[in-house]
């Protein structure tokens, strides 16, 4: 077999993430609201480890898989967010610096699906933070940009007459994570 004709899969390339299947597999909504056990802060995520690098600390993985179980594991089940979303992240409580608990709430919304990444093509901007001084808590809440009615109805005919979600995000100026939101809304 020639090199060329292995696939990238083959090769142990790593999957874009949205084809993640704990992402992809989730319907799409156009919001979502998620809470999880306060994060251990920022700084005590990773440790040094000689001849290994950076590694993530025991404490985080639990804290990580903790808060993956609850979001998986609540009623209803939630979905995914398909394209740039608005992301407001409400904390209990705490002692220390609120910067320090935004980047584990980002990885476990990452890790449990609700979002394919937390980079600028996913995000719209950094997350609104804020306490909530009766929580006990994480609260995350994902919103997506409302389309205007006149595009809902124009992404519905496009849809019908058969033209690519691509197409459709072109043709009307959105992102393709919009139009797969009103066709998931709609029911196509």
């Amino acid at each position: 077999m020639r090199a060329s004709s292995l696939s990238s899969r083959k090769l142990g390339a790593r999957r874009k993430p949205e084809e993640r299947p704990v992402y992809a597999q989730r319907r799409i909504v156009p919001s979502v609201e998620i809470r999880f056990p306060l994060p251990p802060s920022t700084n005590s995520l990773f440790a040094n480890v000689v001849g290994r690098g950076r590694i993530k600390t025991p404490a985080y993985r639990r804290w990580r898989d903790c808060a993956v179980l609850a979001i998986c594991t609540s009623r209803p089940a939630p979905g995914r967010m398909a394209g740039p979303c608005d992301i407001a992240i409400y904390l209990p409580p705490f002692r220390g610096d609120i910067d320090n608990r935004v980047k584990p709430c980002l990885d476990v919304a990452v890790a449990a699906g609700i979002i394919a990444d937390d980079g600028q093509r996913y995000l719209r901007g950094h997350p609104l933070v804020g306490i909530d001084r009766t929580a006990t808590d994480v609260r995350m809440v994902f919103t997506m940009p409302s389309v205007e009615e006149q595009d809902r109805a124009e992404i519905e005919v496009r849809s019908r007459e058969g033209q690519s979600i691509a197409h459709i995000a072109v043709a009307l100026g959105l992102d393709e994570g919009h139009v797969r939101t009103v066709l998931a809304e709609i029911g196509r």
